[in-house]
């Protein structure tokens, strides 16, 4: 068997984190989504040169870090264009994971023990954004219907497929779709009138992450099932409660609080005098300064946020620099649930309180505040004393 992992996506739902990393490598607290698929994989016994990676050759360097074979998909667009790269192959069973899910090691491992032709199938409250399974009354997939206005169920498509070699066949039958792709799902419900295709219901948690407060949420749920480990080193008068994971190599400085649950990386510097909040993540590298408030938030790689500031309920991309004083609202005074801007169109996040989101390499200046849901793009700068009331492009210089 040979395991195939799609991630060649351009993931533009969820920007501005992916001006400046592919969707598949979105933090799990320390790990990438990707690189959590990979190890689910290899504890389900598939070994790492039987799993292929076809990946975005515009993000070749981060692909290249990976311990499996890569291939790039420079053709063509979908699903099926990014199977097809790898139609060489020979095995007889594929198993097709999306690399941009967030989902548990026993849902693959519904797919792998189901036997022959199988798709993960997921209940969820909004069919109509994802594919829509139709079965028959044995359970057998008859047909994927794409995002429909009226979903004739609630259970989905899951992005985790067993199928033998002949799906490439169906893929030479695939044409392009109105959303001017080549999608696999139209292969696999050609596959499904001609052949059987088991539909295996997963009830345990499942996350398309297309939106960039679902960064929040997946690194809230996988903190949930930490325990507590202080590798780090602690300066005098530091205060942990609940379960906090400090990788080797932080530094918490003099004075600072930390409520868990937590998670600090490699290298973070935290303090003095810094408060942490639960459910904050503080990737490698990251710095939280003096008199700094963190708040259910993701800090990403080399990410600064070095005093007076205040960062609730957002993500703050690698090597982004907010100057002193800078302050992330997260609450409208409605207290209605906050909106973003996502693909051109204002969306509700479902969520009372939630900050900005910022791409990498962005910096503000100093006393810069930032209103609820506000997106602002990968290297933009913001003038000091601004008020951030709309989405900044990447790149922008913005002063208000």
């Amino acid at each position: 068997m040979k395991a195939i992992v799609l991630a060649a996506g351009q993931g533009e739902r969820l920007e501005p984190i992916t001006h400046t990393r592919p969707k598949p490598f979105v933090p799990v607290l320390g790990k990438s989504l990707i690189l959590r698929t990979i190890e689910h994989l290899t504890s389900l016994g598939i070994k790492e040169n039987d799993i292929i990676v076809v990946g975005n050759e515009n993000f070749r360097n981060y692909f290249e870090s990976l311990p499996v074979s890569v291939v790039y998909q420079k053709e063509g667009k979908g699903t099926a264009s990014a199977l097809r790269t790898v139609s060489r192959i020979r095995a007889d069973d594929l198993l097709i994971v999306y690399g941009d899910l967030y989902l548990e090691r026993d849902a693959i491992k519904s797919v792998l023990d189901a036997g022959d032709n199988a798709i993960l199938g997921v209940k969820v409250p909004n069919p109509k954004e994802f594919g829509v399974l139709v079965t028959d009354s044995s359970n057998n997939l008859t047909a994927i219907v794409e995002k429909p206005e009226n979903p004739p169920s609630d259970l989905i498509n899951g992005g985790v497929y067993r199928l033998d070699s002949d799906v490439f066949s169906y893929l030479d039958r695939v044409g392009v779709s109105p959303r001017g792709e080549m999608e696999l799902t139209d292969a696999v419900t050609a596959m499904a009138r001609e052949k059987k295709v088991k539909v295996v219901s997963y009830s345990g948690m499942w996350l398309d992450v297309s939106r960039p407060w679902h960064v929040i949420e997946i690194n809230k749920h996988e903190l949930d099932r930490v325990n507590g480990e202080i590798k780090g080193d602690l300066e005098h008068n530091v205060t942990i409660k609940g379960k906090v994971v400090i990788e080797e190599g932080a530094e918490v400085k003099a004075g600072t609080y930390i409520e868990g649950p937590a998670y600090i990386g490699k290298g973070a510097s935290v303090g003095p005098n810094a408060y942490v909040r639960p459910y904050s993540v503080l990737l490698e590298n990251s710095k939280v300064g003096a008199s700094v408030e963190i708040k259910e938030s993701v800090i990403m790689e080399d990410a600064k946020v070095p005093h007076l500031s205040y960062v609730g309920d957002s993500v703050i991309c690698e090597h982004v620099n907010l100057g002193a004083g800078t302050l992330i609202a997260n609450l409208r005074f409605d207290e209605q649930p906050v909106k973003v801007t996502v693909k051109g169109k204002r969306e509700s996040s479902g969520r009372k309180k939630l900050g900005a989101f910022i791409g990498g390499y962005a910096k503000t200046g100093i006393n810069v505040t930032i209103l609820p849901g506000v997106k602002i793009g990968a290297y933009a700068w913001i003038y000091p004393g601004s008020t951030v009331d709309r989405d900044v492009g990447k790149g922008e210089f913005y002063r208000r």
